[in-house]
């Protein structure tokens, strides 16, 4: 493993992102919680790489204030941040005090695999009766989320290769990891 950070973030896909939150939200009927949104968000993310090796939405992982977050998602979900012309923006409308996220047109889920499916279903099963507030709480256990850091009221970057390790994963599958980042990166420059 390199003593670099591994740039997953690069290979972000908002419109798998935003079917994957599409997804979650119908689940709770169309709408949810914007902050428990972004937690279960962080918990499919989390879990596919303890799972499998490899992230569903390839986004940048954070320690924020209120625990564990998928930044760039956060981004798109965030009212005031959000582009209006985005993919996220044309399915997804969070309401203007940032407390309510909901679907406003399908978008599909040919970008998901019946795995991520079925692993955003447990996902939310799993976490459908918490409140924002217990995931929140839930977030700053170490030893529920030991990546997570106090980042003082901004953020901190969460290495995958870092998160991987304290996942349990060996150095080999590490390394694989990395390697398969760095291909899907080079694949990905090919194609611009």
């Amino acid at each position: 493993m390199s003593n670099s950070k591994c740039k997953v973030s690069s290979l972000y896909n908002e419109i798998k992102a935003t079917q994957v939150a599409c997804l979650l939200i119908q689940l709770n009927g169309g709408e949810m919680d914007y902050a428990k949104c972004i937690k279960l968000l962080y918990g499919i993310e989390r879990e596919a790489l303890s799972r499998w090796t490899r992230p569903v939405l390839y986004d940048r992982l954070c320690s924020m204030p209120y625990g564990q977050v998928v930044s760039q998602t956060l981004d798109r979900a965030n009212y005031r941040t959000h582009k209006p012309q985005s993919f996220w923006s044309k399915h997804l409308n969070t309401d203007e005090t940032n407390h309510i996220i909901r679907v406003v047109k399908k978008c599909g889920i040919e970008q998901l695999s019946r795995a991520e499916i079925e692993l955003i279903k447990e996902i939310y099963q799993a976490n459908k009766l918490k409140s924002a507030a217990q995931l929140f709480d839930e977030h700053h256990n170490p030893a529920l989320f030991p990546e997570y850091k106090d980042p003082d009221g901004s953020s901190i970057e969460t290495d995958h290769l870092f998160l991987l390790t304290l996942l349990g994963k060996t150095k080999e599958e590490i390394a694989e990891f990395e390697a398969d980042m760095n291909e899907l990166e080079n694949l990905q420059a090919l194609t611009r």
